[in-house]
């Protein structure tokens, strides 16, 4: 018999406590507002709730928990929502999401005064504009069917990073390559015809590419490979400008699941599939429609290789988004950011990766040396509403493991084929996550079944320890060991 999910109501607030002080200042006379309405009633009531469902639930199935979950959420939302709109008259332009039960719309001041005195609101934050579901768009160009062969070195070289955690020992001793697991890229874009990639792009069958009509009446139109959540496009090739020559989500993909073809493996997971995703990394309504997205659609890791800071309290309705998507099944990866030099501890971690239950990759050099620019722990929770946890000075110990940040290993070049090679220059902590992105996909592919979160303590039990004992706030638990963590995995049992 399946047990029960954990579902919990919140109590009510004052009406003056439930709109955010962002909203209450940018309520003029005669403004209209963006605004996330939050249901009282959520899956999970804040950091004791996650925590319940985690040991509840530390022995399911992942498979059985994303089924169950989605179909609690989308239930949840469906119990308060309409109760909602209908209380305000049912104004145009409202979305809904149902990770979390809260609806997305503009409001007059003295309809968000109403909507405070809803018993059915939990709070009010600041949102954003949305923009229409379902617009037209073509991708620029279309993959050519090709037989999808399995992984063989054969000759082609392996980059020192792969090695040194443990990547090549997975893949020639236990057999494993990240067939089977699908991670989500949400980042800049990605050159999905680049041949070391083309052959490990997840493709949406329920689609005919480039036909203007949604197939599979998910809402989007033509997303063969992902979305455009930000221009709600079926494009998801890299954005023009930036660095000539420097494409950051080709290259975050490529050490997620770089296989290759041209001659040089870059890819911790070199069989792993790409979802592509793009939109904004400071909106919690897209980070919504984003992991609703990876979840309906199979995938199993999200990689962020992101940074926002600022959030006030919205950083909860952040972490509430990224704990109900772990419940349901995805694993949730970022880098730590590169603001040591620039920012004071506790605000160098940012929003996603100083989420608790978001897996926050530091970095280490290739003599395993904190580089000067990436960010450090601990991370403060105490101020964010609902949430009050992990006050200063001890905080949240972050970052979770580490990978290496570059430069000095190859990475995918912004053309169809070839590398950046030598890389001299390009470096950042968007490269540590895709590292540990491609463990977790190694660690899921050898055990599919893992809850979501028992995946981030199997990567931090087996890390190798650097620095001080035990995990520190400056390398986490160590460097990320994917062929001791693969090993782990499975020695794991589910019921």
């Amino acid at each position: 018999m399946i047990p029960a999910l954990l579902v919990l109501s919140v109590a009510l607030l004052p009406q003056a406590d439930k709109i955010d002080p962002r909203v209450r200042r940018a309520m003029g006379k005669d403004n209209q507002v963006d605004v996330i309405l939050l249901g009282r009633i959520q899956l999970l009531d804040g950091h004791k709730g996650f925590r319940r469902f985690c040991k509840k639930n530390s022995k399911r199935k992942r498979s059985e928990l994303r089924q169950e979950t989605l179909r609690r959420l989308k239930e949840i939302a469906a119990t308060e929502q309409a109760e909602i709109l209908g209380a305000l008259g049912n104004p145009d332009g409202a979305h809904a999401l149902w990770i979390i039960n809260a609806i997305s719309v503009k409001l007059a001041p003295d309809a968000i005064n109403k909507a405070s005195k809803l018993e059915a609101i939990k709070y009010i934050y600041p949102g954003s504009a949305v923009p229409d579901a379902g617009a037209a768009g073509k991708v620029s160009q279309v993959l050519e069917p090709a037989e999808r062969k399995s992984f063989e070195l054969d000759g082609r070289q392996v980059s020192w990073n792969l090695k040194n955690v443990g990547a090549d020992r997975v893949w020639s001793k236990l057999k494993v390559t990240g067939e089977g697991v699908v991670v989500a890229m949400w980042d800049s874009g990605v050159r999905y015809t680049h041949e070391d990639l083309s052959g490990n792009i997840w493709i949406n069958d329920d689609e005919v590419p480039n036909n203007g009509k949604d197939d599979d009446e998910n809402g989007y139109v033509d997303d063969i490979y992902g979305f455009d959540f930000g221009r709600m496009k079926a494009e998801v090739t890299p954005d023009p400008g930036g660095r000539p020559g420097v494409e950051h989500g080709t290259m975050t993909s490529g050490i997620v699941a770089g296989d290759g073809t041209g001659g040089t493996v870059t890819g911790v997971a070199p069989r792993a599939r790409l979802m592509i995703l793009k939109g904004s990394g400071r909106d919690a309504y897209v980070a919504g429609r984003v992991f609703q997205y990876a979840l309906e659609n199979g995938a199993d890791i999200v990689n962020m290789s992101f940074s926002a800071a600022k959030l006030g309290n919205t950083r909860g309705l952040w972490r509430l988004i990224s704990d109900q998507a772990t419940c349901a099944g995805l694993v949730l990866v970022s880098g730590a950011g590169n603001f040591q030099r620039n920012q004071k501890i506790p605000v160098q971690m940012r929003i996603p990766e100083g989420i608790p239950s978001v897996i926050c990759a530091g970095g280490v050099d290739e003599n395993l040396k904190v580089p000067r620019f990436c960010s450090l722990g601990p991370v403060e929770w105490a101020s964010v509403k609902f949430y009050e946890d992990f006050p200063m000075p001890k905080g949240l110990v972050k970052p979770d493991v580490c990978g290496f940040p570059g430069p000095r290993f190859p990475v995918l070049a912004a053309k169809d084929e070839g590398y950046v090679d030598p890389n001299t220059n390009i470096k950042g902590n968007s490269f540590s996550g895709p590292h540990v992105s491609g463990a977790a996909a190694l660690v899921l592919s050898a055990n599919p079944e893992i809850p979501a979160w028992r995946v981030k303590e199997i990567l931090e039990r087996t890390a190798t320890d650097l620095g001080s004992k035990g995990k520190d706030t400056r390398t986490g638990a160590g460097l990320v060991n994917a062929y001791k963590a693969v090993k782990a995995a499975k020695k794991i049992k589910t019921h």
